[in-house]
């Protein structure tokens, strides 16, 4: 049994003072942070750091209290955080590991053996005769240097982004544009992203879904729908950053510096050319908070969130969420008891935010067009893009099969069908009810362009949904196989002076290679 030393040491250092919990308490947050920073907002975060550092103090203390040992209290404390913070992440390596016909990536196997390995760890700290100064002053190196690696690339990161910001800003500034004859009755523009929407024969061919009627509803309220249109890019940044600046990556890469287009990708999206110019002749800029770090606009003159007090009425927010399901905590979030599970139903990253946060955007947006002042507004539904949690009338689905998959994905291929066309009708009478509020309300003509980012299967990946709503008859000047990178080219040319042109319509690869049209019916248009 273990006996607590008579005299123990009394000089405090480095070596002698346990440091490295504090340390292994900071990094696990500190690494998933760098990993997702252009992802998340530093704010989300603060929470789980202070608890997480407050708890390890408070079990630092326990320990020392019981073992009147500080440097052991200190060891048995990072190892209970190790232990904690590394669960998830071994589960997951371990989810598709099997050894004779046994699969280890099961709670029942893995936390017998994490239960060995601190029965084992206990046992080797808590003899007499062990001298655990040695080790103290290892992990605190251990720490210190795990501490240290992510917060100078964080550290790196704002530096790196706050420059770009700067540079871009300074860069696309510049405004070519002129005032309407009338600039007192300025029109709205909309720019409406809804991501992962393909367009009608696309989802004929991959869906046997008939998307006419909505089509026909738009072409009722006034909007031409561009049938052959894809997307520049088949990922969601590349597509809205060349829309946005009206121009393709390499040549506004060309613009900015010499570093990769993935590097810039997010100052063009916050900073774009279409909102910089629109703000120098007295728009301004409305955006919602998308749950996206790269695409929050939060510098925008009027941005518009759940705020604090719906995310607390959450529980936690969906960086804890990711977070959770590293550590231990995903053995609650995976519980099949119904009463533990209910109190973790938020820790499926991040279903609940997403599910509210589709449902204000919706809310809000037809509220702006009874604001008289010039505004540019960026929307970024992420609807019909997965998780697939709305069924066709707006209702959560209840089957986990929808979005229980790899990333938040369907677990199989009839999942991925019925959910992605139950979200696409779904967001089809949602959209064209605040579309036509928006009309209602607004005093001038607005403009409003509204497309998906990409598409979503294999061939057809770029094949976009694409509409357009333009006062005046220029209707005409919309051709089938427009996309996205000349929407606004379109509109700067007719209403407000400037002579950009039309860019050849190009569909690139993640190789950067152009890929072609595959439907027999837009092949020549």
């Amino acid at each position: 049994m273990f006996t607590a030393p008579k005299h123990p040491t009394k000089t405090l250092n480095f070596n002698t003072l346990p440091l490295h919990p504090l340390g292994f308490a900071a990094f696990p947050i500190l690494a998933l942070i760098a990993s997702n920073l252009h992802e998340i907002s530093l704010q989300s975060t603060v929470r789980s750091l202070v608890i997480s550092v407050l708890s390890a103090i408070s079990l630092f203390l326990a320990c020392r209290l019981i073992l009147r040992d500080r440097i052991r209290a200190g060891i048995i404390t990072s190892l209970l955080l190790a232990l904690f913070f590394s669960y998830g992440h071994i589960y997951s390596v371990l989810e598709n590991v099997s050894l004779a016909g046994i699969q280890f990536g099961r709670h029942r196997y893995l936390v017998i053996i994490y239960a060995a390995i601190l029965i084992v760890g206990l046992w080797l700290l808590l003899r007499k005769e062990a001298n655990l100064a040695p080790a103290n002053q290892v992990l605190n190196i251990v720490s210190l240097t795990l501490v240290v690696l992510p917060t100078l690339q964080i550290g790196w990161q704002l530096w790196h982004t706050s420059t770009q910001e700067k540079q871009t800003t300074a860069l696309l500034a510049s405004s070519n544009l002129t005032l309407p004859n009338h600039p007192d009755s300025l029109p709205d523009v909309y720019y409406i992203i809804l991501d992962s929407y393909t367009r009608a024969d696309a989802l004929k061919a991959d869906f046997n879904f008939d998307n006419s009627d909505f089509v026909n509803q738009l072409t009722q309220m006034g909007f031409t729908v561009a049938e052959c249109s894809r997307s520049n890019y088949g990922f969601t940044q590349g597509s809205i950053a060349a829309a946005l600046n009206y121009d393709y990556l390499p040549q506004l890469e060309q613009e900015l510096s010499q570093n990769s287009p993935g590097e810039n990708i997010w100052v063009l999206l916050k900073h774009s050319r279409v909102r910089s110019m629109l703000e120098s002749i007295g728009y301004i800029t409305v955006a919602f908070d998308t749950g996206y770090e790269w695409s929050r606009l939060t510098d925008a003159d009027v941005y518009i969130s759940l705020g604090s007090d719906s995310l607390a009425m959450q529980m936690i927010n969906p960086f804890e969420a990711m977070l959770i399901r590293s550590t231990a905590g995903l053995i609650l979030s995976d519980s099949r008891n119904q009463s533990i599970r209910a109190g973790f139903e938020d820790i499926n990253f991040p279903h609940s935010f997403h599910v509210n946060n589709q449902r204000f955007i919706l809310a809000q947006l037809p509220e702006l067009a009874k604001n008289p002042k010039p505004k540019f507004v960026f929307v970024h539904l992420l609807v019909p893009h997965y998780p697939f949690v709305f069924d066709k009338n707006g209702g959560v689905n209840q089957d986990p099969g929808y979005y229980s998959g790899e990333k938040s994905g369907p677990v199989n291929e009839e999942y991925m069908i019925n959910g992605y066309v139950g979200q696409v009708q779904f967001i089809n009478k949602a959209i064209v009810d605040v579309l036509g509020k928006i009309l209602e309300e607004s005093q001038t003509q607005p403009i409003i362009i509204m497309n998906g980012d990409h598409g979503l299967k294999g061939d057809n990946r770029h094949q976009i949904f694409n509409a357009y709503y333009l006062p005046g008859d220029i209707q005409q000047n919309i051709y089938p196989a427009i996309s996205p990178v000349n929407s606004f080219r379109l509109v700067f040319d007719t209403y407000y002076g400037t002579s950009l042109g039309f860019l050849e319509d190009i569909s690139f690869n993640d190789e950067g290679n152009i890929v072609s049209e595959t439907s027999p019916l837009c092949a020549n248009r």
